[in-house]
């Protein structure tokens, strides 16, 4: 892979401490990728800043421009960059995968993966609530399936609950996933999601503005989240809740003129509170995958086949108990008493359901699949 003096001399201006989206924004604009890093180091930082009008808002400037320029030796990174095979994307270049001149852009983006080519496919991003519902997850999953069999790009932040399902869910179909994190590319999190990424870099990318060694900070999950609307032809809230960072993408998309589609869900559940409000403001209601690909403006007729499990018909006390749940969860009590089984019938009737996947057991309740 080939790198360019000016793509590294972005990247080691991405990696110096204290970064941020706006100071590299406004380096970048006023002298270039090269020139800025020049001045980093021959000391002249004060002169940058005093340009991004940071010196006022620096607690202490002086000793800031001495860790830049302590920083500041472009080799490093330029090792680290061809031994990570990592891409760097600047965005007054014809490469750069945010086609649209959107406000607040990363002026630099970071990726790795095996599929850089495929960002020009259409793109979908599905994103919701960590704490997601079992419903939730099979939704994700399911879509994330369903869109990769149709050759759409599916985008998704690498959290745990609906984002790791949907990226499962592209992965079981051989599609390609793209992930967006919020730390250094080096960084794995959550942790126990490091199989997941790199089965997603082995699959596509995954992309940070963040410099290597950056790990999970608060406040860089929702400006994470403006990429990820921002890479989407149309953006997908599964489940979330009203304040969760769903909805942050959500409305990044909405400003970003992104089709917004959200899957509505019970008033009883907390997790899909977040998508019917986005409903109630005006996001179109999911109901069927194939509107999905209308509003990509592909025909639906490319439409995979039905995602059905092969499982055998319930019995009629299988079938009592599916009734009874009537597509919500429910605990063993309330199925007992709207089905009208016996206790033993009950027992018998769901260890037979689970063992042919029609229901699943969490969070104390019984979910229909």
């Amino acid at each position: 892979m080939s790198l360019t003096d000016e793509a590294v001399a972005a990247a080691t201006l991405v990696c110096l401490p204290q970064m941020t989206p706006a100071r590299l924004r406004t380096l970048l604009a006023h002298r270039g990728a090269l020139s800025a890093l020049e001045e980093i180091r021959a000391g002249k930082a004060e002169a940058i800043l005093q340009i991004a009008q940071e010196r006022s808002r620096v607690v202490d400037f002086i000793k800031l421009a001495n860790l830049w320029k302590k920083h500041s030796d472009p080799e490093p990174i330029r090792r680290r960059l061809q031994q990570r095979r990592t891409q760097v994307w600047l965005s007054d270049r014809a490469d750069y995968p945010i086609v649209d001149d959107l406000p607040s852009r990363p002026a630099v983006l970071l990726g790795e993966g095996s599929n850089h080519e495929q960002l020009k496919g259409p793109r979908v991003a599905i994103v919701g609530t960590r704490s997601a519902t079992p419903h939730g997850l099979a939704d994700a999953r399911e879509l994330g399936n369903y869109l990769a069999n149709a050759g759409v790009v599916v985008i998704s932040g690498l959290a745990i609950g609906i984002d790791a399902a949907a990226h499962e869910g592209v992965l079981e179909a051989g599609g390609v996933a793209i992930g967006v994190v919020a730390t250094g590319l080096d960084v794995v999190y959550p942790r126990r999601h490091e199989l997941l990424y790199q089965r997603v870099r082995n699959s596509g990318v995954i992309i940070s503005e963040q410099g290597f060694g950056v790990g999970p900070r608060r406040g860089l999950f929702p400006i994470r989240n403006r990429i990820i609307a921002a890479l989407a032809d149309v953006v997908i809230v599964m489940e979330a809740t009203i304040k969760g960072g769903a909805r942050i993408t959500a409305q990044y998309a909405l400003e970003y003129g992104r089709t917004v589609m959200a899957v509505p869900g019970s008033r009883r559940n907390a997790a899909a509170a977040g998508t019917n409000a986005l409903i109630a403001d005006g996001a179109h209601p999911l109901i069927e995958w194939s509107d999905v690909l209308l509003a990509l403006g592909l025909s639906s007729a490319t439409s995979p086949r039905a995602l059905s499990p092969d499982r055998p018909p319930p019995s009629k006390a299988g079938r009592a108990l599916l009734l009874a749940l009537g597509g919500e969860a429910a605990t063993t009590d309330q199925l007992i008493s709207r089905s009208g089984l016996t206790i033993s019938a009950t027992a018998l009737a769901l260890r037979e359901l689970e063992r042919h996947h029609w229901v699943v057991r969490a969070q104390g309740a019984i979910w229909p699949q």
